[in-house]
Parts: C-alpha cells; sequence; structure tokens
C-alpha cells in the first residue's frame, strides 16, 4: 500500500493496494499486481482471463509500480498490467463503488508511508528500490 497515513488505524483505510499474492493457489478473487478492488488489467486474448504474468511461487517476480500525479502504472516481469491516475474522475467512480466509498481518508494522501502487509502467507522481497521522480 502507499501513500498510507495513520489517521485511520488501518493502513487500507487510506492506502491503495498493490495486491500480491501467489495467483495459483490464491482464494482471494483479486490477483497479483491488481490495485485492490479498483483496477485489473485487460483479458488476455489467449485465456479470456486478465492478464497474469507473474511467475509460480518460489521463483523471483519484478514488480514496478509507478505514482506520479500524471499517471500510476502496475507492471509484474515487464508486463504492464494498467495505468490510471489517483484522484480522477474514473478514479474517484471507482473507489465510491467500491468498499472503499465510505472511507473518508481512502486514497486522500498525495505522499506518507509505504506499507507492506501480509496476511496471505509466506512473502519475501529482495532489492527494493525507491526512488523519487523529478518532475
Amino acid at each position: 500500500m502507499y501513500h498510507v497515513s495513520d489517521t485511520e488505524g488501518a493502513a487500507w483505510a487510506t492506502g491503495p493496494e498493490f495486491q500480491l499474492e501467489d495467483n495459483a493457489k490464491a482464494t482471494d478473487p483479486q490477483r497479483c499486481g491488481w490495485l485492490y478492488a479498483l483496477y485489473k488489467p485487460e483479458n488476455d486474448p489467449k485465456t479470456g482471463k486478465p492478464i497474469d504474468s507473474t511467475k509460480k511461487a518460489g521463483e523471483w517476480n519484478t514488480l514496478r509500480l509507478l505514482i506520479s500525479p500524471e499517471k500510476c502504472v502496475h507492471e509484474i516481469n515487464g508486463v504492464q498490467y494498467f495505468e490510471y491516475v489517483l484522484g480522477s474522475d474514473d478514479f474517484k467512480k471507482r473507489v465510491a463503488e467500491s468498499k472503499f466509498g465510505g472511507m473518508k481518508n481512502f486514497a486522500k494522501f498525495d505522499k506518507g508511508s509505504l506499507v507492506f502487509q501480509g496476511d496471505h502467507g509466506k512473502v519475501s522481497f529482495r532489492n527494493i528500490k525507491i526512488r523519487e521522480l523529478k518532475k
């Protein structure tokens, strides 16, 4: 989750979540790389299911999350899943129609903490790089 504030007590009540999980064994319908309950990739014409470029559990995946006022981008293993703009009409509509609609401070901050949450099993991280982008 990103742009998390401690104003609401739970990180997910303020910060949008880049979902991380093992798609093969997950019980949550939200898949790895999706913006939880808000955005998912287009369907893959070969499978008819949302694009999934994740590797199997036990292999390292490379994730990229770009956050800027102009656009946010989700990528896994070099495959771009989607783009969105925080605070855009489309984003606000999706939030209003989601479980986050009643959360007054959800996605309202343009900066905040980066939070890693583990509630679906074991997850490991390496080579985390955070870079501030120049305008």
